[in-house]
């Protein structure tokens, strides 16, 4: 199963390749999720193209195409949210309150609806795929999660269907995330261990844009907390805002 919120783009595409490689059967969902949209306005401007993502869906030989509405999933009397503790309250939990019981609901929902063997979700909201990983584990779930590497234009931005909104100004600009954070692999490269050193190099790159830096972090990959001195496997994690567009980013240090 690769579950999506629709708007498909060369990054989906990729996760569907990955799960034709580990299953003989593969399932797409689409739903945009209301649950884990704090901002009204975020939810209501997101894209929407149903009959082009079918037709893209088509062409990748997806077999099955779980596409609900939010009345089905979401009735009148239904009064269930999935919380996880910990890595929740840190970076996209901290500044999207309710984002991630949002996202464990509707995960926990689509997995059970599709009882899936493996399920493929993409690197680049490397938080989301830490907090499914954990529902997963927890809840005892005997499903294999995949984690498929970011697919970026060629200018280095993370694919997101979120790019479309960008004005074209601010879609030039907004190549300085993925380049901050390869000069923070340079500089690790290069020897250099503190975290202040590592998310100041990042943050320099993205302050010579129009861009809102919400945060720029180095944390432990599995717990999501802040780690005082680098070291391989670390992730540098990046949300920024242009032209109210929120992007996020992360590189796994090598």
């Amino acid at each position: 199963m690769v579950p999506t919120m629709g708007a498909l783009h060369a990054g989906h595409l990729s996760l569907f390749v990955v799960a034709r490689q580990k299953a003989d059967i593969v399932i797409a969902t689409i739903f945009v999720n209301p649950l884990q949209f704090n901002n009204p306005d975020d939810f209501a401007k997101y894209p929407l193209q149903l009959d082009l993502d079918i037709a893209v869906l088509k062409e990748q030989g997806v077999d099955v195409l779980y596409a609900p509405s939010a009345e089905s999933m979401y009735g009148q009397d239904f009064s269930t949210s999935v919380h996880i503790d910990g890595i929740t309250e840190v970076l996209e939990g901290r500044s999207r309150p309710g984002h991630f019981s949002g996202v464990a609901t509707v995960v926990t929902k689509l997995l059970s609806a599709g009882r899936p063997n493996v399920a493929v979700f993409g690197q680049k909201d490397f938080q989301q795929c830490a907090v499914i990983k954990r529902l997963v584990a927890d809840l005892d779930m005997p499903i294999e999660i995949v984690i498929a590497p970011t697919v970026r234009e060629k200018d280095g931005l993370a694919m997101s269907s979120r790019n479309v909104r960008l004005s074209s100004s601010a879609r030039r600009e907004a190549a300085v995330i993925s380049q901050g954070l390869l000069v923070a692999q340079a500089q690790f490269t290069s020897g250099i261990r503190e975290s202040e050193q590592l998310i100041e190099a990042v943050e320099s790159v993205i302050a010579t844009t129009s861009a809102e830096i919400d945060y720029v972090k180095l944390v432990d990959a599995k717990t999501l907390q802040d780690a005082t001195i680098a070291s391989k496997g670390c992730v540098i994690v990046v949300a920024v805002v242009f032209d109210d567009v929120r992007l996020i980013d992360n590189h796994v240090l090598v």
